[in-house]
Order: structure tokens, then sequence, then C-alpha cells
């Protein structure tokens, strides 16, 4: 692994929410749990599983004695473990990897292909600007078997893995089974990559990325699907399909103004315009580019539509704002700041790869302040928001110089009339680039690539 990458590190989830907030003694059932779990974090996968099995046959009845009947099946989940970690779980985009038709004596070979995924994203231009956006997660499921169903074969694997009905077999699981592991996982963003051992090529829907055996360019392109619901730019017809889906990158119309990247051809941005041939079929849809896309096949680059299409599914997740000091309040809180001396405000933004975050300041007439929405209580789908609102005054201050992402704010009594004021700070992903005339990100109806955080402040009068 890269030397960004954290040492690897478990998740401890299942004893997390059987432990009390309170520091009392662990039972006897919940000792087995955390031995069993332990040895899961050593990379002891068999003496994990017995102890797991021994859990439930000892205590069938409690909390602790079902996760280990849960964990001690022919087929079942293991474990989680943390590959790479670039930040807080609920500021990082969670991919869990998952293996099907993986037996209890060949984990340590999927360990090994699992610590070569996140090099994968970070070889892809697109998905190595925003690496530091993902968290990498090592999921280990037991399969009875090591083989998958069809050919007149049932195979007893923990995502049912299976010859789809196309015409070159593609690989794929069972997404339920997928979402009952990440639930017992834990915390989870709802998209995994599964590679089925004895499978081939590989199929996507719903946030499951299912790659059969071990491909690179399969793994990026089920990636695309399952992560920003992108379509099939290529014409090979494959299965039956039904009608044309309208995806970012794909359309059942080929009016340039009613295309999903319609904004893109009215940029007049060169390569991009209406092109036949999409979604497994020659006729009747069409695609942004005439070749050369991740979702094309063999390419390791997007389209100008695709790439957009995945940073604002990144943004949809991640907040460009990282962390404030002191801690945030609307508008209507009772928080105030009291400016009887020199006070300064700091915030850290993301950092991608190779551009900064625009960060701006506003001091202004509390009454000025903007009306900003917020998300509703305990929604995390940052697009839900909607944009925010514009602000009349120029900022007293914008900065986008940061390699660590943080910047401040000092502001002093002396510069201020007496009264109550709102200071307001912004990030803003321009998505520019040196070199290229046009942002990644061309459109951004939802407004995600901009985030915001306020305080109320009180000059005393002299």
């Amino acid at each position: 692994m890269n030397m960004h990458s954290l040492a690897l590190l478990t998740l401890p989830l299942c004893m997390a929410a059987i432990q009390s907030t309170e520091e009392k003694p662990l039972t006897r059932d919940e000792t087995l749990l955390a031995k069993a779990e332990k040895r899961y974090e050593q990379g002891r996968y068999k003496d994990a599983w017995r102890a797991y099995k021994a859990l439930a046959k000892e205590f069938p009845d409690t909390p602790a004695g079902k996760v280990g009947a849960r964990r001690s099946q022919d087929s079942c989940y293991l474990g989680t473990t943390l590959v790479v970690g670039n930040g807080p779980q609920d500021n990082r985009f969670d991919v869990a990897i998952m293996g099907d038709g993986y037996k209890l004596d060949k984990q340590k070979g999927f360990d090994k292909l699992v610590d070569k995924i996140p090099d994968v994203f970070e070889n892809q231009r697109t998905f190595d600007e925003y690496f530091s956006y993902f968290n990498f997660h090592r999921v280990n499921l037991i399969s009875k078997d090591d083989g998958l169903d069809g050919h007149g074969r049932v195979a007893d694997t923990a995502l049912d893995g299976q010859v789809a009905d196309t015409f070159a077999g593609h690989a794929t699981v069972d997404r339920n089974l997928v979402f009952q592991m990440l639930a017992e996982m834990g915390h989870h963003d709802s998209v995994a990559i599964v590679f089925v051992k004895a499978g081939a090529l590989g199929m996507s829907s719903g946030g499951v990325a299912t790659v059969g055996g071990r491909s690179d360019a399969t793994t990026i392109h089920e990636f695309g699907h399952a992560f920003a619901n992108l379509g099939d730019e290529y014409t090979a017809k494959t299965h039956e399909r039904g009608g044309v889906p309208t995806r970012a990158n794909v359309s059942r119309t080929d009016d340039p103004e009613k295309v999903p990247w319609a904004h893109w051809i009215a940029a007049k941005v060169p390569g991009i315009g209406v092109y036949q041939g999409a979604a497994g079929q020659e006729r009747g849809a069409w695609k942004p580019t005439p070749s050369g896309c991740v979702m094309e096949g063999g390419a390791n680059f997007f389209c100008r539509p695709c790439r957009e299409a995945i940073i604002l599914r990144i943004y949809g997740t991640v907040d460009g704002i990282e962390q404030v000091a002191p801690d945030a309040h609307g508008p209507d809180a009772t928080d105030t700041i009291i400016l009887d001396e020199p006070f300064e405000f700091s915030v850290r933004v993301m950092t991608p790869s190779s551009h900064r975050l625009e960060v701006s300041w506003w001091v202004l007439p509390f009454d000025d302040a903007p009306n900003t929405p917020v998300l509703p209580k305990g929604e995390i789908d940052r697009r839900k928001r909607g944009p925010l609102p514009p602000i009349a005054a120029k900022p007293v201050q914008t900065r986008r110089n940061s390699k660590t992402g943080e910047y401040s704010l000092r502001l002093t009594p002396r510069t201020l009339e007496p009264g109550r004021y709102r200071v307001v700070v912004r990030a803003i992903d321009r998505t520019m680039f040196r070199g290229d005339r046009w942002p990644w990100v061309l459109e951004d109806p939802r407004g995600v690539l901009e985030s915001e955080r306020g305080w109320n402040l009180v000059v005393p009068g002299s």
C-alpha cells in the first residue's frame, strides 16, 4: 500500500453497539465476542470463525451470541478492516470491498487483492484528484463454495454469486445480501465493490459494482455505474435491457438541447456532441463523445459529462468544509461571540490532489445575513440542501493557496462599529485546473460544490 494509507485498523462496531457508554464490566458473552473480534483483527480468520461458533453455542439468546451465530455460518460475514483511511467517516465516502466465493482458507488471498484496489483508483485521474475524499474498507466474507451458480451448478456463497443471463455470462450477486453485509459492517455509504472469485466480466446496479475475477478496467467501469449511476457508452449487445435509460452520459434523444449534457454543448466544448450508439445498442441511444471514455470500455479516463457526474456525487456526501473553530451555529442560535478583544475564526477545508478550494469570509450586518438552507436532521445527502443563496456584499477575504486547507480570519473590536453581525465563511470547489479552459464541473444545480458555516457576533458599544 502507499505511504499515505493508514495502518490496518478494524472497526469493532458490534462491541460498540453492545457495550453501554458507562464503563461497566463485560459479561462473559461480551468477553467472548471481544476475543473473537480480536482474532479477526489479528488475521486469525479460522480461529475467529471457531470463536464465533463457540460463542453462539454457549449463548444462543444474547445479543453477543446472535452476532456469533451470524458470523459462524458456512457462508457469512466475518469482519471489516479499514484499509485506507483518509478522514472521519462522517465526512468521507466509505467504499466497502467484498469478495464472493472466497472460502475460509482463501481469505488471505482476498486480502492481497483488496490491498491493490486503492492504487487502481489513484491511477485513474478523476478519482486520484479526489482520493482524499474516500475511505476504503475490506469486508471479509466467508463462502462455503468457491464457485457461483450457473451452468447447472448451485454454489453456496455469501452473496449468492451467479452467472447472469447475458450473452457473455457476466458475474452478478444478490444485491439484498450485499446490503445485509453492509448493515453488519455498520457505518457505510451504500456502495460496495464485489469481486466474484470464479466469475467473469461484471454487472452493477443500485450501488453494487460486481467484478468477475480481477480486472482494473472492469473495476473502474463498474464503479462508475454503481457510484455515479453512469450508463454504458458501448454498442455491443450483451443482454436484453428494455428501454434506453437516461443517464448523465446516455440519452434516448438526439436533441442537443435536451440531452443531459446539453450545457456542455451550449458551452461549445470541443469533442462534446451527440453521437449515436450507447447503452448496448447501435441505434436509439446517444452519448456525449465518439469514443474513449471509461464507460465505453478499455480507456482509463472519463469523458467530461461522466467526470462531472462523479464529482457531483462525491460532494453529495463529502462536505467541502471539514472543521471550523469555534463551533458554528445558525443565525437563530443563542450562541453569540462577544468581540471585546481580538478574536480569530478558523476553518479547515478538503484538499484535492492538485487544486485548492476557494475560501471566502464575510462580516455582515446581522439583518443582511443570508437565509441559508440546512439539511433536515439526520439527513446526510447534501444534494437535498439545495444551492446557497447569493451574498451581494464583497467578501472581506478570499484565499485558495493553503496546502493544508487551513484558513483564518482575525477580527478586532476597533475595526467594526458596535452592533450585531453574522460572520460567514464559504468554501467552493471551482474545479479549475491549470491549462484547462473549462472547469471539471460546468453545472452544479444542487449547489453541492459550495459549503457554508456562520457565527453570530456582537460588538459592544463603548
